[in-house]
């Protein structure tokens, strides 16, 4: 595959709306786990959260990805190429790699999709966007 050109602009988009949805995610955050198996409005809205950043930071490593010419055939592909490009240290990768499965989990098998499983996403690992996102700015800020 021959590289492209990184559009920062559509890379900036992504992040922006990454940044808007991690905002609204912050307002559920302490919720117990019971309260999102009862509360399906809540479930809901965290899910959809979750889903929005999880396919707005595919979308940024898809673009990345191809720009550089690198052949991404899945999502998780396109995470492990960000890896080797140098944007994502291996560290990170390792935990947030995942991410790609869960997204396709709730878009794909919605009603598999596990509470406990949103629960940690929103508790414990919501930060693993926003450090996406600056290891993604400093990637631009690099190669601009």
């Amino acid at each position: 595959m021959t590289g492209g050109r990184v559009d920062p602009a559509i890379v900036r988009r992504h992040l922006f709306a990454l940044d808007a949805a991690v905002q609204n995610l912050r307002k559920h955050r302490g919720k117990t786990v019971e309260s999102l198996r009862t509360d399906r409005d809540t479930l809901w809205s965290v899910e959809r959260g979750l889903q929005l950043c999880a396919q707005n930071v595919l979308d940024i490593a898809t673009h990345l990805a191809a720009a550089a010419g690198h052949d991404a055939p899945d999502y998780a592909a396109a995470l492990d190429e960000l890896g080797r490009m140098g944007v994502l240290p291996a560290e990170f990768l390792s935990r947030f790699r995942g991410i790609a499965g869960f997204r396709n989990v709730l878009v794909h098998a919605y009603l598999e999709v596990d509470p406990a499983r949103v629960h940690e996403l929103l508790n414990e690992r919501l930060d693993d966007f926003v450090q996406f996102s600056q290891y993604v700015e400093t990637h631009l800020a690099r190669h601009s």
